[in-house]
């Protein structure tokens, strides 16, 4: 038969909690209505907290008789992190590792007609399992789309079709297609192997046929070649994308069929002259780009995502980095088809600060040698999964090892190392048509591990023509809740364009949610999509379009509520984003500080919250007199929305969600998630300010302000300029509540000198002036706690070498 493949996103039921023996048991009162994708935490409004513990799915699937005595299958496309499945009772299933896809064999356990399934489901931290730290929020559930799928016994494996371009020039451009037959069947069979290719308009070549035996109860990589003349050429401003359409045939019967999308295009990373495509020098300029959002959490449906690649492509940016995990297949199809290069990325993942076991802060690599060999394998798998699923795309240029990983204790750096490098070998071998990289690699000679380095943050200016192919994977310009400033103020000199660096990549494009008070707010975009000022300043430097004008303040008299679309699909891909604003009599918004409501009145419509949702001020989901949230419906019909806030004339808007209509039962909504987990904190001796990034006034070569956070490497930061008003500022990253401060000096101080603290980054409070001392070479002050996220010593007369700045 050929292969079927459908969504099953729709009619689960959840509960929070393990439910131990609950596989085959019918759903008790505790268990509550969902669709997919699906967080542990929602609604979710960037609360410090989430819910670490255990989830559970079940939901009843049709198999028709037809089926029995094919291959049938699970497709989870990301769970996080750990999951067994189970139909009917029996487990078919066990994943580790929530950022990658996976399929589960189903084929023995189903019977004709229906059967359960069960997906027990935790984010429980692991000391074996990537990532073991990251600034970010690491929320369970299952948060990306579910199918199921069926398929002839002999047949195509999952991803299975790999289309690489070996050559490639402006005239002609030879295809490669492996595809991978499964055979499952007891006898071997003799195979007949076809593929076409297309573009949308018309078939461009036939790959000869190619014939082989597939022994009994196995697979095996059949290779087809052929060419294209004259390739429409992949690339940002034409991002020309081919279909290849492989099957297979027993006998003359057609067994299987599937289709991917590939494009043409050759690049380089250079290490003197930048990044080329086609031939061409491309400069690159973009953003980070996490998956998390504001109501949904990590759960974003393939609509949202289209939003997110659409609204980088609006900045007139050409390159996302898929910070710091790999993320939806979804994603880089939507990079390809709406021309943004892509760098996917890994998640051996550190995040510096205290160093505590048994939470996202940990050392990246594991500190005891038992945790080793589950953690080393975890990535390899999920290099695999990442590779295997994504590989096909255009736009993806680099597989990238991880973000930061060097932000791993002391005792493990050289393994931490090793294990960077052996992924780097690991990704050549399964992909060697593009480069590996190593992001964050600004410390601990990470750097020359990769093909490609990206510098974060300080690494911009301690990394001047360091002989490698590089870019600046993170740089930093904006913070904050709200509109905030227009005009965005980059650090490190990375607005400075060299001709060896081949790009740089913005921190980020969207507020997230994250483990670290305090962080997350350096978003182009909000958590909720709303472009904030800097959002315009970039659209106007990078395409010349004049920013709108802003809304003033003024009373509000009533509601204007519109969607992005008018129809959304009910399996659970799709959504429409509401957008809500309080305007004058005249029809204009204005900032206006009133919570608004928004109610489903008619409809199986769901915010994350339910059938209503309130944005508002205090939530930071409405600023700037607008507010915006996203709306799904798992069943077909219209969908009345209402939005209200108290003295304003009222707004009603209708969508309609299409789909097939199937027999309906009342729907429970689950309760906003469990708060059961507080990070522990205040246990590390490792100081807070160790390899983080450092501002400087001037320094000498050799003596960056990178050395003076090095935890005893020896070198020491030296102003260029012996003047007045030098100073040296380490960036915590996020706001600590600190108590003490050590300073070690490369000479004695004999001059005066100020330690400040800063909480947000503007506003400075002193600390300590010292004056000078002939003999001390360390200075050792504790006081009482403070907020802080940037410690700063200046020099009133004379700047003083400084070896070492420590942060408790």
């Amino acid at each position: 038969m050929i292969r079927e493949q459908r969504f099953i996103n729709d009619d689960w039921t959840f509960a929070y909690g393990e439910h131990p023996g609950a596989e085959d048991e019918l759903p008790g009162p505790d268990w509550y209505d969902i669709g997919l994708p699906h967080s542990f935490d929602l609604p979710d409004f960037r609360e410090q907290r989430f819910y670490v513990g255990h989830g559970c799915y079940r939901r009843r699937v049709d198999v028709p008789e037809a089926w029995l005595g094919q291959w049938i299958a699970l497709e989870f496309l990301g769970v996080f992190q750990v999951c067994e499945v189970f139909v009917n009772g029996r487990l078919v299933g066990r994943h580790e590792g929530g950022y990658t896809p996976f399929t589960v064999d189903i084929s023995d356990a189903v019977v004709a007609g229906a059967n359960e399934v069960f997906v027990r489901v935790d984010n429980i931290w692991n000391p074996r399992l990537a990532p073991r730290a990251g600034d970010y929020s690491f929320a369970g559930g299952i948060y990306r789309d579910v199918s199921l799928i069926v398929a002839d016994r002999v047949r195509i494996d999952w991803y299975g079709i790999d289309v690489t371009t070996p050559e490639v020039s402006r005239e002609r451009a030879t295809v490669a297609a492996a595809i991978e037959v499964v055979n499952d069947e007891p006898e071997p069979v003799h195979v007949n192997v076809a593929a076409v290719l297309s573009d949308p308009e018309r078939t461009v070549a036939s790959l000869p046929t190619v014939r082989r035996v597939i022994p009994a109860r196995s697979r095996a990589v059949v290779e087809l070649e052929g060419a294209v003349a004259y390739p429409l050429l992949w690339h940002p401003d034409q991002p020309h994308r081919y279909k290849v359409t492989a099957s297979i045939s027993v006998d003359g019967i057609a067994r299987d069929s599937q289709k991917a999308s590939f494009g043409v295009r050759w690049f380089e990373f250079t290490a003197d002259r930048g990044f080329f495509l086609n031939g061409e020098h491309l400069d690159l300029h973009g953003a980070n780009v996490h998956q998390n959002r504001g109501g949904w959490g990590d759960a974003g449906t393939r609509a949202s995502i289209r939003r997110d690649v659409g609204m980088i492509k609006d900045l007139g940016m050409n390159i996302i980095r898929g910070s710091h995990y790999p993320h939806h297949p979804y994603f880089a199809e939507e990079c390809d088809r709406q021309g943004l290069l892509f760098w996917s990325e890994l998640h051996f993942w550190g995040i510096g600060g205290e160093n505590v076991e048994g939470y996202w802060f940990a050392s990246a690599y594991p500190v005891n040698e038992a945790d080793e060999p589950e953690f080393e394998e975890s990535l390899r798998r999920a290099l695999r999964e990442m590779i295997r699923t994504q590989r096909n795309h255009p736009s993806i240029v680099t597989w990238s090892i991880g973000n930061e990983a060097f932000f791993s204790d002391d005792r493990v750096i050289g393994k931490a190392k090793a294990l960077t490098s052996e992924l780097v070998e690991l990704a050549h071998e399964l992909d060697p048509t593009r480069p590996a990289a190593v992001g964050g690699a600004q410390r601990k000679g990470f750097d020359v591990l990769g093909d490609i380095a990206g510098y974060n943050g300080d690494g911009a200016e301690l990394f001047l023509d360091p002989g490698i192919p590089n870019l600046v994977a993170e740089y930093h310009g904006v913070r904050g809740q709200g509109p905030g400033e227009y005009e965005v103020q980059w650090e490190h000199g990375v607005e400075t364009d060299y001709p060896w660096r081949s790009g740089k990549i913005f921190w980020c494009a969207f507020h997230y949610k994250s483990v670290a008070d305090g962080a997350g707010l350096q978003g182009l975009a909000d958590y909720w999509r709303m472009p904030r000022r800097s959002y315009h300043w970039y659209r106007e430097r990078l395409r010349g379009i004049a920013p709108p004008a802003f809304p003033e303040p003024g009373t509000a008299v009533a509601l204007r509520l519109t969607s992005d679309t008018e129809m959304i699909p009910t399996d659970g891909t799709g959504d429409a984003r509401l957008l809500v604003e309080l305007v004058d009599g005249h029809g204009v918004r204005v900032v206006d500080d009133r919570a608004v409501q928004l109610t489903v009145l008619e409809g199986e419509g769901v915010f994350p919250s339910g059938r209503s949702i309130t944005l508002s001020p205090e939530t930071h989901s409405l600023w700037d007199g607008a507010g915006a949230m996203e709306l799904r419906s798992y069943a077909p019909g219209p969908q009345r929305i209402l939005a209200t806030a108290e003295g304003l004339a009222a707004a009603e808007l209708v969508v309609v969600a299409t789909g097939p209509r199937k027999a309906r039962r009342a729907r429970r909504l689950p309760p906003p998630a469990p708060w059961v987990t507080e990070p522990p904190s205040g246990q590390g001796e490792t100081s807070l300010a160790a390899y983080r990034p450092v501002s400087v006034s001037s320094a000498e070569p050799l003596h960056e302000g990178g050395s003076a956070t090095a935890t005893g490497s020896g070198t020491y930061w030296r102003a260029a300029n012996r003047e007045p008003g030098e100073w040296l500022c380490a960036n915590l990253e996020f706001p600590y509540e600190i108590s003490r401060i050590e300073v070690v000096f490369a000479e004695p101080p004999a001059q005066p000198w100020l330690l400040e603290t800063s909480a947000d980054g503007h506003l400075f409070a002193s600390l300590h002036a010292a004056e000078p001392e002939a003999d001390e070479l360390g200075a050792y002050l504790e006081f009482p706690l403070r907020t802080a996220r940037l410690v700063r010593i200046s020099f009133p007369e004379k700047p003083i070498d400084i070896e070492e700045i420590r942060v408790y």
